[in-house]
């Protein structure tokens, strides 16, 4: 405030900032603090008192002090610490969502902790050293994802908060997020998930459960479904994802962290999932299947299709039906798969077991399989190291497993019968180099495979990781970036 100048002449004023200091014996000004609760967080100066005095107009709430804290160097961060009133019940995120009414984002604590009594000192005031870290008892973790999007969510909220994981019921601002991260977090979800959320989202569902059911990210089905919404907002063409020989296209969110948001992406699996569906007879009949898929919500080209696997055979067909029905398909992607032929020979092909399945789940999300075969295996103990990588294949139930056996054999008897025919574009091969000998020689050998099947030219493009794990997290970057660009060259969608 301003107060008289005794220094100036009449009339002249100072401005009292509050600030303390003290001029020390060698000449210099030492800052030592406040006068008054006046801090700066993020650059934003803060009474605490004015977030204490609405905090008290809450009727939950018997006694409160909120200070600033630095649990990380150089993050500081408001916290508020809350003596319940006899007879309610506590609830931080209410709280929050009391002092949001009146106060601005940046005033609304990052944690708010429950406390049996405000520690003080034998004086009788609040001593600070004593009030608990938030969140000292307890750390991140919970169910985990239940399906792709969710696993997408979880991974952007550890990312924004520096944390190695978080389950779908943690709360974003318990875990240490405060109105600035919040912002980053909306932006990443905007970003990657091409959804419309508010800055204020965050606040009203803090929790990756919570803020699935307000965006509504394509959860209206079991992700078992023949077309799978990955991200359905965006104005651009849409990305057709094919799965492999199992069947499900969960693997391809992976890709959605590296391909902008205004391209909406959907993931094709196999009928047959749910143990219920008939399967496919052959190729053809699997990929017509897909095609009235995509034109569901697509009606018409210019089309984007990728295919990883088994699902570069899906996808080839796809785009040769599309072509032959006088579409145009702008980008066909092929994630290292070579047609059969007739010299093919299937002497040495075992069937799979249930054991075999849980093993490629397992082998995708990170798991050492030389350890694993040392070790007894079933459904469960399957479910519990999936679930400790926060993958969402962690919530598949035991029939499912089943039904991936008999999906993966079947996909696998129609990979051997099927012939592709002369798709009328360009092919974007990606080729796994990890564990050949030679990898020039499989990028040629891959490339002559599929040349008297592509009218145009066959691109490659060389990726260092195994087959079975090009949707991993470091490979998918890879491939997305170069999806990415070959999408930016397309046209818009008229719509």
């Amino acid at each position: 405030r301003f107060v008289a100048d005794p220094y100036g002449p009449a009339g002249s004023r100072m401005y009292r900032t509050g600030d303390v200091a003290r001029w020390s014996r060698t000449g210099e000004l030492e800052y030592l603090g406040r006068s008054d609760d006046q801090v700066k967080v993020r650059g934003f100066r803060i009474e605490l008192g004015e977030i204490e005095t609405v905090l008290a107009t809450h009727p939950s709430v018997a006694q409160n002090a909120v200070v600033v804290r630095e649990d990380s160097p150089g993050l500081k961060r408001l916290a508020a610490y809350v003596v319940p009133a006899a007879g309610t019940v506590f609830d931080a995120e209410a709280l929050r969502a009391h002092i949001g009414a009146t106060l601005p984002d940046y005033m609304v604590p990052a944690a708010v902790v429950a406390l049996d009594a405000l520690p003080l000192t034998v004086n009788g005031k609040l001593d600070r050293k004593q009030l608990p870290a938030p969140g000292a008892d307890a750390a991140p973790g919970g169910r985990g994802p239940r399906s792709a999007q969710e696993e997408v969510l979880c991974g952007l909220f550890a990312e924004v908060l520096k944390v190695d994981r978080v389950g779908i019921d943690d709360s974003f601002f318990e875990l240490g997020g405060d109105s600035i991260t919040s912002i980053q977090l909306v932006s990443r979800i905007r970003s990657v998930l091409g959804v419309k959320l508010s800055n204020r989202g965050i606040f009203e569902t803090p929790t990756v459960a919570q803020l699935t059911d307000k965006l509504g990210t394509g959860q209206d089905g079991d992700g078992f479904e023949v077309l799978l919404p990955l991200r359905t907002g965006g104005e651009r063409p849409p990305l057709f994802c094919v799965h492999g020989a199992g069947g499900l296209s969960w693997p391809y969110s992976t890709l959605l962290a590296h391909i902008a948001g205004e391209y909406p992406v959907y993931g094709l699996q196999a009928r047959g999932l749910d143990g219920e569906g008939a399967i496919a007879t052959s190729v053809e009949e699997m990929a017509a299947d897909y095609v009235e898929q995509i034109r569901s919500v697509q009606p018409a080209g210019p089309y984007h299709l990728l295919g990883w696997s088994f699902g570069g055979l899906v996808a080839h067909e796809i785009a040769t039906q599309l072509t032959e029905a006088g579409e145009r398909v702008a980008l066909l992607a092929n994630l290292d798969q070579t047609p059969y032929d007739e010299s093919w020979q299937d002497d040495d092909y075992t069937l799979p077991t249930e054991r075999d399945v849980l093993e490629t789940l397992l082998d995708f999300v990170g798991f050492d399989l030389a350890e694993v075969r040392s070790q007894p295996l079933d459904h469960r103990r399957a479910m519990e190291l999936i679930r400790s990588r926060d993958s969402a294949l962690g919530s598949l139930e035991e029939h499912h497993i089943s039904a991936f056996v008999k999906v993966g054999i079947n996909n696998h008897v129609l990979s051997a019968a099927y012939r592709p025919r002369r798709f009328d574009g360009e092919l974007l091969l990606f080729v796994s180099t990890a564990g050949t000998d030679d990898p020039a020689a499989k990028t040629v050998d891959s490339v002559a495979a599929w040349e008297p099947y592509v009218a145009g030219a066959v691109t490659t493009h060389p990726v260092h990781a195994h087959h079975g794990h090009l949707l991993q997290p470091g490979p998918a970057a890879e491939i997305g970036r170069v999806v990415l660009e070959k999408l930016a060259g397309q046209p818009a969608l008229v719509r």
